[in-house]
Order: structure tokens, then sequence, then C-alpha cells
């Protein structure tokens, strides 16, 4: 198997387990939300902020450096990257379990702090795998990572619906990832045979942190970004605020959190493999690009336009304060969905510094935006996260581009045809449409998949050729699908020519 096709297999079959957790994450939390109240949502938020920011001081880098690192004594380094990682891991369950009072004290809930220790039993065991899992990773074996990682997320899933049934309350998201995640690293470890020696190999450590400092700064000034704005909600809206704008977010998000974790994972490896030939790396980026707006543009699209039906049928009437932030968050989700490739290219190169001094100026004008957009309520801290992570976005897509000699003007072509489909369906769907059918919610349902066969539509008037282009590529990997392809979107077999 070629790498391309391998990148292509290990790629879809990542994609199958995020549309299998979606499918499961939305009945689990249409389960729970008409359970669990709106300050059960952000309670859990705000201890997983706490947890994941000292989560990322501690431990980011040192997977992806077993990634991209392929020296001759890679065996000893593999094996010091892991007693560093469990090291680490150690320090910050003690951080947690010593300063989490505090946390909770700062919030005035002391549900936060059982939370937290609850959050840690499933952070250790998860860490623990962290290293067996970069091992799959380096290969692009995904598919024991797939289903391993599926089998235990169902498992999870249920477990919360179980939990909540049985009166658990907010501790039913958590108590029953506790409980599995111990069995799922034992599963890694037993999946890849590798065991880690008796010597710590603590002459590697400086290597590793080397390149991984950067990593470090740049994921912990990202994290206070990502969650700094449920950290301000939480302190000046209050838990049920907070609540709210989790769920918004995560529903604006819902395309975008898939697409992050998919091109991470796939990715980096694949930039490394072919970091020394800068023509090559081009094209994989380009044609990265090209995919990850197709899928985002129109998906992102429909959930905009869907937003008040989506939000009342699936979580309830009271969860539509959420629907107004949703949408305008929508917008943010389109410019992370072409910046999410940044950083592995970063990594792959050598240059994680580049996103290190970028973060670090991006991070105090973000949370004094939010602190400025927390006094106008949940909307204000929604255009402020939009306004402000665009512009960001448009920066770090340009950081990017230069590091392979291209422009703006190159990326804008690239997307053009999904950006243009895009604008034209909101102009379509317009609010005036929705508006027309205010008591049959339901009928909006039933117009969100035309939405997205819409777009492909117009594509095809519009942009022929470069859909064309697209396909043909996308073929390549697709070898059995192409008759498929160009029935559903009306294309002419260019191989009978």
């Amino acid at each position: 198997m070629s790498l391309g096709e391998k990148v292509f297999s290990s790629a879809f079959l990542l994609l199958i387990r995020k549309i299998w957790g979606n499918v499961i994450n939305l009945a689990v939390m249409a389960f729970l939300a008409r359970i669990l109240s709106k300050e059960d949502f952000g309670l859990l938020a705000i201890s997983s902020v706490f947890l994941s920011i000292i989560n990322t001081l501690a431990t980011s880098g040192i997977a992806e450096y077993v990634v991209y690192y392929d020296g001759e004594d890679k065996s000893e380094k593999l094996n010091a990257a892991f007693w560093l990682n469990l090291f680490l891991t150690i320090a910050v369950v003690v951080v947690v379990v010593t300063t989490g009072p505090w946390w909770a004290d700062f919030y005035d809930n002391k549900k936060v702090y059982s939370l937290l220790l609850l959050l840690c039993v499933s952070f250790f065991f998860e860490m623990g795998s962290t290293i067996p899992k970069a091992i799959l990773r380096k290969e692009l074996e995904y598919k024991s990572l797939v289903y391993y990682s599926t089998v235990s997320m169902t498992i999870i899933s249920i477990g919360k619906m179980l939990a909540a049934w049985a009166g658990f309350g907010v501790y039913s998201l958590v108590i029953p990832q506790a409980l599995v995640s111990p069995f799922l690293m034992m599963a890694f470890f037993i999946k890849t045979n590798w065991k880690p020696l008796a010597t710590i190999g603590q002459a590697h450590y400086k290597a590793i942190i080397d390149y991984s400092k950067h990593i470090i700064g740049g994921r912990v000034l990202t994290k206070l970004v990502n969650e700094g704005d449920n950290l301000i909600v939480g302190k000046f809206i209050g838990m049920e605020g907070l609540g709210i704008y989790a769920l918004a977010f995560q529903l604006a998000n819902l395309v975008t959190s898939n697409v992050v974790v998919l091109v991470n994972d796939i990715f980096l490896p694949l930039f490394s493999k072919v970091k020394g030939d800068i023509e090559r790396l081009r094209l994989l980026y380009c044609r990265m690009i090209q995919f990850l707006s197709f899928i985002s543009f129109p998906l992102i699209t429909a959930l905009a336009i869907g937003a008040e039906p989506i939000v009342y049928f699936i979580y309830g009437p009271k969860w539509l304060d959420a629907v107004v932030p949703f949408q305008i968050l929508c917008a943010f989700a389109l410019g992370r969905s072409l910046s999410s490739p940044s950083s592995s290219l970063f990594g792959a190169l050598g240059r994680p510094d580049i996103g290190f001094n970028f973060t670090l100026y991006f991070t105090p004008v973000f949370l004094a935006s939010i602190f400025l957009g927390s006094q106008f309520g949940l909307v204000g801290v929604a255009l402020a996260t939009t306004v402000v992570r665009v512009g960001g976005s448009i920066i770090s897509l340009y950081l990017s581009l230069r590091l392979i000699q291209l422009r703006l003007a190159d990326l804008y072509r690239l997307v053009k045809s999904n950006l243009f489909s895009a604008l034209i369906i909101i102009t379509l769907f317009s609010w005036s449409f929705f508006v027309s059918f205010e008591e049959e919610k339901w009928i909006l349902l039933i117009v969100i998949p035309f939405v997205l066969y819409i777009h492909i539509l117009l594509q095809r008037l519009f942009f022929y050729s470069d859909l064309v282009s697209f396909f043909q590529e996308l073929k390549i990997y697709v070898k059995m699908g192409h008759v498929l392809l160009n029935k559903i979107f009306f294309l002419k077999d260019q191989s009978a020519s």
C-alpha cells in the first residue's frame, strides 16, 4: 500500500469513528440534557478546564516527539519518553489534588473538587497510554486505534445514560470514563506489545524537552485561548450561563473539532515523512486545505441555518438560549477548520516556535476581548470570540503558508468555490424563510440535508472544472468509488476519454 493510500485509509477509519462518535454523542447529550441541569454542564466545563490546562503544561509534546523522531537510538528515546510522561502525569495529579479546593472556592461550588478527583482518575490512565498510541500513530496504524477507542467510547456513553438514569446527577458525566480508562490503556499496551525498560533514560530528557518546549508553551497558551472564554463566562455570567455557552460552542465546532483531531493525527506523521521535499509538502498541504473546505463549509453552513430546530429537537426547549451564540460561533468554526493544519505543519518542519510566538501575542488580546464581551452577556462573548479568533486564523494561515512559500491569495483560490457556495446558501435560506416555519420546526430539519446537496450543485454550476479536478484526485484513493461519485454529482467519466 502506497503512502497516499495508507493515509487515506487511516483518514477514512478515523472519519468513520468520528461519525459514529457524533451519533452516539448526540444521542447521549439529547438524553442527558433533559435530565441534568444547565448548571451541571457548566460545572463539568469549569472542572475540565482546570485539569486540561495543567495537563497541557506538563505533558504536551511528548507524543509528538515520538512521532517525529526517527534516529538510530529511537528505542531508547521511546523508553525515556514513557518515564518522562509518567513522572509528569503524576505531578499533574498531585497539583490538581492539592490546588483543586482553591479552584472550587473560586467558583463557589464544592462539587467542582469532587469532579476534579474523578477526572484525575481517567486522566492518569489516558496519559498512561500516550506512548503505545504514539507508536501506532507513527506507523499510521489506525485500525486498532479506531477499534479500541470506538468500543470504549460507546461503553462510556451508555454508562453516562445509565448513571444519569440512576440519579448520579452531574457525576454521571465523569464516572463511566474513570471506570473504562484503565482497560483501554491495557488494550493499547497489549496491541503494541511494547514494554518500558526499568532504566528511566534521564539522559534523553533534554532532547525531548528541547523539542517539546515550544509545543508545550504554544499549547498552554492555546489552551488558555480555547478555555479562557469558559473561565470568564463561568466567573462573570455564572454556571448556568456557562452550561448554555458550552453547549453552543460544542455544537458550532461539531465539525471542526472532529476535523482538527483527524488532521493532527494524520498529517503530523505524513508531513514528517515528506518534510525534505518542499514541492510534495506544498502539494499535500494544498490538497488538505481543499479537502477541509469541501467538508467543513457545507456542514457548518447547514448547522448555522438549522441551529434552532437542532437545539429544539435534540436538547429540548430549555436550551433555546444557546441558538444565537451557536449561530455566531459557526463563523469562527469556518476559520478554525482551515487553520487547523498549521500546528501540524509547524511541528513536522521542526518550527513549533512559530506557533508559540503567534499564540504568545494572541492570547492576551483574546482574553481581554472575552472579558469585554462578557459585559454584554453570552451574545457578547460569542461575538468577541468569533471576531478575534477569525482574525487569528487568518494570521496563522499566513504564517503556515509563508513557511511553504505560498500566499493568502493562493489559499483563496483553493477555497473560493466552497466559500462562494456557502454565501449563496446563507442568502437563499435567509432569516425570513425560517420565520415562516416558526410553528413547524420539524419542516426545517427536512430542509437541512438539501443544503448540503445544493452546495455541491452550486459548485457544479459555477466551478465545474475545480470540482472535477478535486474528485479526480480523490478517486485515485477511492478507486472503487469513482462511478458512484460521478453519478451522485453528475460528473462526466474522464477516464473514458
